[in-house]
C-alpha cells in the first residue's frame, strides 16, 4: 500500500526527502556524464584492444546507469507532484520505502561503478 502522510509535518518531510533524492540523483547524473567524457578521452589515447573492449562494457553500463537514474528521477517526481497537489482519493504512485531503497541502492551500485571505473583508467595510465 502506497504510504500516505497523515500529518502536515509528514508532508513537508517527505517532500524535502524527494527534493533531497532528486539533488542527489541530478549529481550523479553529472557525475557519470564525467565519467563517460573521462572514458571518450583515454579511449582516445589508446589503441589496445583489450582496454578497448573493457571501455565498451564500462560504457554500456554507464548508459544503462542514465537511464535508470533518469527513470528513478521521474518516479520521486511523480511522487512529488502527488505530495504537491494530495488530490483527495488518488493514492500515492510509489511507497515511499521502496523509493528510499531504490535511491539508497542506487546511491550503492553507483559508487561501486565509478570505483570500479576509475581503477581500470588508473590501470591504463600505468
Amino acid at each position: 500500500m502506497p504510504y500516505d502522510p497523515s500529518t502536515e509535518t509528514d508532508i513537508a518531510a517527505y517532500r524535502e526527502a524527494c527534493n533531497n533524492w532528486i539533488r542527489t540523483l541530478k549529481a550523479l547524473r553529472e557525475d557519470n556524464a564525467s565519467l563517460i567524457n573521462r572514458l571518450a578521452a583515454a579511449l582516445k589515447e589508446t589503441t589496445r584492444r583489450s582496454f578497448i573492449e573493457e571501455a565498451e562494457e564500462f560504457q554500456l553500463t554507464m548508459l544503462d546507469r542514465e537511464e535508470s537514474l533518469i527513470l528513478l528521477r521521474h518516479e520521486i517526481g511523480e511522487q512529488l507532484d502527488w505530495l504537491n497537489k494530495q488530490p483527495a482519493g488518488v493514492p500515492s504512485p510509489h511507497l515511499y520505502a521502496v523509493l528510499k531503497n531504490d535511491m539508497e541502492g542506487m546511491m550503492q551500485e553507483y559508487e561501486r561503478l565509478k570505483v570500479a571505473f576509475l581503477i581500470f583508467i588508473a590501470a591504463e595510465k600505468v
